[in-house]
């Protein structure tokens, strides 16, 4: 009688794996989406040379400017005799 109930034991075991699902309706699913390739971002040495052509001239440095040479009462007088009301 033991070996009847291994064998039955064995059996409802094969049966259980046989049901298990074999990745037969994975094939219903969807496609994924295609991979869209983005274009490549310039190189930072691009970016930099770029930024070097399109750059301003360097303005001159404040040392370069010609020193005041007018007196305290002249830097406050105004340069015309118009009076605003």
């Amino acid at each position: 009688m033991k070996h009847h109930l291994t064998a039955l034991a064995v059996l409802a075991f094969a049966a259980s794996v046989a049901a298990c699902d074999d990745g037969a309706d994975y094939d219903d699913a969807p496609p994924p989406p295609p991979v869209v390739e983005e274009p490549m971002a310039p190189s930072a040495e691009d970016v930099a040379a770029e930024a070097a052509a399109e750059a301003p001239a360097p303005s001159p440095p404040v040392d370069a400017l010609p020193p005041d040479e007018r007196s305290s009462e002249e830097t406050v007088q105004p340069e015309s005799e118009t009076l605003f009301y």
